[in-house]
């Protein structure tokens, strides 16, 4: 049997019937406020448009696609070692500045937190989500802004370059958080729910995508920017983040 040979992915996705077009072609929505749950089912769709079209991809590529199943979880897991360790250090030297302060205020709580993330993950059927997304070969956009894909009469994305082999949830968890940390008013345990209804999934995934978006992402994030500066001396700067921070993760779904 003759193996199709693409260039890009994007031109697998142009092959199956994904429109790609330019950002100035895109009408989309700007304001938080705008964004409401109606819409992001309706991006559920577009979501589950390219997955459908995308799964089961045996083609070559020449720049190929790297696989990131389960990267998140196991990059999260490392977050709260360093982070377990920065604890560890600035207890045995004393804070140094009011970052360090804050670190030692809130990080215990965080790490906690996200453990408990950790484990409702591996609660559900974790290995088996994989495993099935092994098995179909599925693929994610990666990137699941309005702002890059849109779904009217066609599917239309802006860039592929965020593709990757990955399990279909992964889709959902990204926009879910990112929405979550720009502090909208949202349903999300419903908004779940819709995904999986709409992508055919069981309760396991929903258990999944709610464990993951309940992750301190952005605690996690600003420290580990401030352990990767040189310049401490910016800890001003980095404190108001590490609060702001704390508003964004807002409270765990579960």
């Amino acid at each position: 049997m003759a193996i199709s040979i693409y260039n890009d992915f994007s031109d697998y996705m142009v092959f199956k019937g994904i429109k790609n077009v330019l950002a100035t072609d895109f009408k989309y929505k700007n304001v938080d406020s705008d964004i409401t749950e109606e819409l992001i089912i309706e991006q559920f769709g577009a979501i589950h448009d390219f997955h459908e079209k995308s799964l089961g991809f045996n083609g070559y590529l020449r720049n190929r696609l790297n696989n990131n199943t389960g990267k998140v979880i196991e990059d999260y897991k490392i977050y709260i070692k360093r982070l377990t360790g920065d604890i560890n250090s600035i207890k045995t030297t004393q804070p140094k500045n009011s970052f360090e302060e804050l670190v030692i205020e809130y990080g215990e709580g965080v790490i906690k937190r996200g453990e408990a993330c950790i484990r409702a993950v591996y609660q559900t059927d974790y290995i088996g989500i994989i495993t099935r997304s092994m098995r179909k070969t599925e693929i994610c956009l990666g990137n699941t802004d309005f702002q890059n894909l849109q779904k009217n009469n066609f599917t239309y994305v802006v860039s592929f370059e965020d593709c990757s082999y990955n399990m279909v949830e992964m889709d959902c968890f990204i926009l879910l958080s990112k929405l979550k940390r720009k502090g909208l008013e949202l349903d999300f345990q419903r908004l779940a729910h819709e995904f999986c209804y709409i992508e055919g999934l069981d309760e396991s995934s929903f258990e999944f995508l709610i464990a993951l978006v309940s992750y301190p992402h952005e605690f996690m994030k600003c420290c580990n920017k401030y352990r990767e500066t040189k310049n401490k001396v910016q800890e001003d700067r980095f404190s108001k983040k590490l609060l702001k921070a704390l508003t964004k993760d807002g409270d765990s779904l579960f």
